[in-house]
């Protein structure tokens, strides 16, 4: 059997070798193969989620995680130039992760993008870990073995005051399975334009009970503002397969202790000379914040998460205004706040197409706050809220449909009155992806606006001359629906676009009204339920890459349609579009972007409110550790104005506008430098500045 083998293939070579000897050169014909170019995938979508892997060009550029997202131009998302929130296209709060741990904003500043392996966009998840968030942003980082990196980061504006600067330290270590993550930061900023001018017209009684109009101007001359921000986290993961434990501790110290406005004051019809007011409103806040996230990976294809947390702060804050014909109206306060929040979510996949959730939650935010001078009061507000969640889902390989509902209680405590009430929430999502270039998604979600301890205050806070302002306890909730379908194209990696339409409707919501009081020589302004809010909306967004990837093009227009009811009967159809062009040259990178004047309608202060279009360009260079960027806003504007609030009921109407240094130019110096050191095997998460809970102090 050897022997017939060995035999077959020596006559097989032979006859070759005799056919190569008979051909002559002339006779040998010669084919030219085209070239072959293999390409990576860079983009794709499913029936769950879009993923998208970042170039080197890209993560060289990008200074943060933000200002990465920005690089991408992920058709799905929309970043505010001016703050830098990320939303979706129809304005709804994007969570983001990083490696599967949440991470705020300030937190992410110091991510070390190189690291940085692929982002993924999801809307409606059900991994337990992203704790119920309905759209999420999260990257998934290479890690480290042991050793980690450091990185410093000085950002500095000009044109804008005295002082406005930020400047941080982040630095990572990782030894086998544990992380260790410790951020420390200092923000400090020394403003002279911050103000707000307030045009407001009172519909009055005099002694006869006969109604008469007042017009009161209060018009912004001069201000002085000092902020001072400085704060520490620490966070210790351990990571491993089947266990991710993360401990999170931070302390930030939050202060104003310069501000204050000065300027004129004048009436119509004129009641004497005109004055001069002055508004003094300093404050200073400290928080200590722990947080958990610990994730399990448990027998029979059960899966837990849970994730707990405390906050404490204590906030003293002052108000002092007044005029030069008037006695001062102070209003001194003084707040503790604790909160106390968790969440646990058990899941559990039946087979490779279904999966279910249990998830339980609780929460309380306790503020005990004191007011001292003109009107003083003292109030404890308690807040808790209780659910529990039944989620299901069902994937293949194109579809993926998921449905949840819960059973919410939330209880209102002010002093000795309390309201509580139980209502129903859903979420319904269902997506369809039938190639890695196409996927359509539909989502309906069915919640709940439930007010807040300063919406519910029975304190009644002198603002000024004509107005006083509570809050009122009976208020309850309002109902809310949206509806959205959306549309992912990538055909290739130099294009991809998305396009949405959105429908929102708040029901029976609550809004501010004003009374006649103090024998109708004052305004009173209290919340009260009335009417419904609509909003409509339909865009697209894209990004298109030309030179081989060197440049790029990304824009997302679109149209809001706005139907206010009630009391308030407002219409509106603003057009937005963000528009940007990034350049790539070597070490060095370019962009110019865009954005057009927002125009929204605030439901629960029936005000309309417009802010500036805003534009900027940049160039900066990248290499090794380094990332210098040099950014120009707004060149061509001189004015301080950001915003103009209108508002208008039957007794009380106002125009408001707000000066500040947003939209005024201004230059901006960054500047980064990053060194790492040990072995990338294994990486965790980022940590940063925390934030408070939420004041209860009436403003």
């Amino acid at each position: 059997m050897n022997n017939r083998i060995i035999t077959t293939i020596y006559c097989a070579i032979m006859t070759i070798a005799a056919m190569a000897q008979t051909e002559t050169p002339d006779s040998v014909k010669t084919r030219e193969l085209d070239e072959v170019v293999v390409e990576a995938q860079m983009q794709r979508t499913n029936a769950t989620s879009s993923t998208y892997t970042p170039t080197t060009r890209q993560k060289s550029s990008a200074q943060n995680a933000i200002d990465l997202l920005r690089q991408l131009a992920i058709p799905q998302i929309n970043i505010n130039l001016v703050d830098n929130a990320v939303t979706t296209p129809s304005g709804q709060n994007v969570a983001v992760y990083i490696n599967y741990i949440p991470a705020s904003a300030e937190e992410i500043e110091g991510i070390m993008t190189s690291d940085v392996r692929r982002v993924e966009y999801l809307d409606f998840p059900t991994d337990p870990r992203f704790q119920g968030n309905e759209h999420v942003v999260n990257f998934i980082m290479q890690k480290y073995e042991y050793g980690g990196y450091t990185k410093a980061t000085v950002n500095e504006n000009f044109l804008v005051g005295k002082l406005s600067s930020r400047a941080s330290i982040y630095s990572k270590f990782a030894y086998k399975r544990m992380t260790y993550d410790l951020y420390a930061g200092a923000s400090n900023h020394n403003i002279r334009h911050s103000g707000s001018s307030t045009i407001g017209n009172y519909t009055l009684e005099n002694a006869a009970g006969e109604p008469y109009l007042i017009t009161r101007n209060e018009i912004f001359d001069n201000s002085h503002f000092r902020y001072n921000q400085y704060p520490v986290t620490f966070r210790a993961i351990y990571d491993s397969d089947k266990v991710q434990i993360a401990n999170t501790v931070g302390f930030n110290f939050d202060q104003s202790p310069t501000a204050e406005t000065s300027g004129k004051l004048s009436f119509v019809p004129r009641q004497a000379e005109d004055y001069s007011y002055s508004r003094y409103e300093p404050y200073t806040s400290r928080y200590i914040i722990w947080s958990g996230n610990y994730y399990f990976i448990l027998p029979r294809n059960f899966h837990l998460s849970v994730s707990p947390g405390i906050n404490y702060g204590h906030t003293n804050n002052n108000y002092r205004y007044q005029t030069s014909a008037t006695d001062a109206i102070v209003n001194d306060s003084k707040e503790n706040v604790w909160q106390f929040r968790g969440s646990a979510t058990l899941y559990k996949i039946f087979t490779d197409r279904q999966n279910g959730f249990f998830r339980a939650y609780y929460g309380s935010t306790s503020n005990d706050v004191s007011y001292l001078g003109t009107s003083p009061y003292d109030n404890d507000f308690l807040d808790t809220y209780a659910g529990a969640a039944l989620g299901y889902s069902f994937s293949n390989n194109q579809w993926n449909v998921s449905a949840d509902v819960a059973l919410q209680w939330e209880k209102n405590k002010i002093n000795d009155q309390s309201v509580s009430e139980v209502y129903p929430l859903a979420n319904v999502s269902a997506g369809f992806s039938p190639s890695q270039k196409h996927s359509f998604r539909a989502y309906f979600h069915f919640g709940a606006n439930y007010p807040g301890a300063s919406e519910k205050t029975p304190n009644i806070l002198q603002q000024n001359e004509l107005m006083y302002y509570t809050g009122n306890p009976e208020i309850g909730l309002s109902r809310q629906v949206t509806f959205n379908l959306s549309y992912n194209w990538m055909p290739s990696n130099r294009f991809s676009a998305s396009a949405f339409a959105q429908y929102f409707g708040e029901y029976n919501l609550y809004v501010p009204v004003y009374e006649p009081y103090d024998g109708g020589s004052a305004l009173l302004r209290t919340f009260e339920t009335d009417g419904d809010y609509n909003r409509t909306q339909i865009g697209m967004s894209f990004n298109y890459k030309l030179l081989n990837g060197n440049l790029q093009l990304a824009a997302s227009p679109s149209i809001s349609i706005y139907r206010m009811t009630g009391l308030f009967d407002i219409k509106r159809s603003p057009f937005t579009c963000n528009a940007s062009v990034t350049y790539y040259l070597g070490n060095f990178y370019f962009q110019a972007s865009y954005q057009t004047r927002n125009l929204t309608v605030q439901g629960n202060r029936g005000v309309i409110y417009k802010d500036r279009d805003f534009y900027q360009i940049l160039a900066g260079w990248s290499r090794a550790n380094w990332n210098i960027r040099v950014s120009a806003m707004n060149l061509f504007r001189n004015d301080w104005l950001c915003a103009t609030n209108t508002l208008s009921t039957p007794l009380y109407s106002e125009t408001r506008f707000v000066d500040g240094n947003n939209f005024h130019r201004r230059l901006n110096l960054s500047v980064t430098y990053t060194f790492g050191y040990g072995k990338k095997v294994q990486r965790g998460n980022e940590v940063g500045e925390q934030s408070g809970a939420s004041s209860a102090i009436m403003k």
